[in-house]
């Protein structure tokens, strides 16, 4: 008969992490919790990136006496209106706001008749800056519509602008970064007599990414 042998295997006892080795890992993974919990905390309340806020301050004209000149039966082709927007932009967070260049445009009758870009800028945290972007309309591309002259006729002149801000905002080295869109769409009229600005309203949309 044949008999199996198998040779007995020792065991080693594993000795137990001593008492102030455990209270300092238990305290290691305690802090890291709270870290972790405090960085949270201030990504979704100090750092939440808010929507800036833009306003139109106003929309005037830079030179009333050539703009004068649009009534004149034929002016001189290069010959512009120059109609100065007026923006702010409010920045809410509590991280900078870098935009690049503003772009706006001006409208006539759903027809674009000038555009223009201002220079790129930096909205410090909880601060407002302000720029004006002086947009050239040709005189001579609104006496060629048909309807220009009959609201001159009447004394009023309805123009649309819309004014548009890109940029972004980065907190916490760059872990919070968010795109944004800033979009102010604007109508005024533009009364005859004196050229002032009357009846502007104006409606903001923010698109954040």
């Amino acid at each position: 008969m044949l008999r199996s042998t198998g040779a007995a295997m020792g065991t080693t006892a594993v000795k137990p992490p001593s008492p102030r080795l455990r209270c300092a890992l238990i305290s290691c993974g305690i802090a890291s919790i709270l870290a972790a919990a405090a960085l949270l905390a201030a990504t979704l309340t100090v750092f939440r990136v808010r929507e800036p806020v833009m306003t139109m301050n106003s929309i005037s004209l830079k030179d009333p006496a050539a703009a004068a000149a649009y009534s004149s039966p034929a002016p001189a082709p290069e010959l512009t209106l120059a109609v100065v927007a007026d923006v702010s932009v409010r920045n809410p967070n509590a991280a900078s706001l870098r935009y690049g260049g503003t772009e706006t445009s001006v409208w006539y009758r759903g027809r674009r008749v000038g555009e223009a870009r201002g220079p790129p800028g930096d909205a410090p945290a909880r601060r407002t800056v302000r720029a004006n972007v002086t947009v050239g309309v040709a005189v001579a591309a609104l006496l060629g519509d048909p309807a220009f002259a009959a609201d001159v006729a009447a004394g009023a002149v309805a123009v649309a602008t819309a004014t548009t801000v890109r940029g972004r905002v980065a907190a916490l080295g760059g872990l919070v970064r968010r795109r944004v869109t800033l979009e102010m769409n604007c109508t005024a009229t533009i009364a005859v007599a004196d050229l002032s600005i009357t009846d502007q309203s104006c409606l903001q949309r923010v698109w954040l990414r």
